[in-house]
């Protein structure tokens, strides 16, 4: 009989707090994403300015390596 019980309490104590861990997780992932997103508008630039964060490398080779150019016709 004391089993039983206990493995009911267990039951009902289990359910509870994973209902509240779940509870936890959901908020937890909706601040990282609101932090993720305010952070992003904190680095947005105002409208007409010009910012170059990296700049290509000028001793690209030939793009001969990239194929063979196709020419195709369309057919109805």
């Amino acid at each position: 009989m004391k089993f039983i019980l206990y493995l009911v309490l267990f039951y009902f104590g289990f359910k509870f707090l994973s209902r509240l861990f779940y509870l936890y997780l959901v908020n937890k992932v909706k601040q990282k994403q609101t932090d993720f997103y305010n952070s992003k508008d904190i680095n947005k630039n105002k409208e007409g300015e010009v910012s170059i964060n990296k700049m290509p490398n000028k001793n690209s080779k030939n793009s001969d390596k990239l194929g063979d150019y196709v020419d195709y016709e369309e057919i109805d």
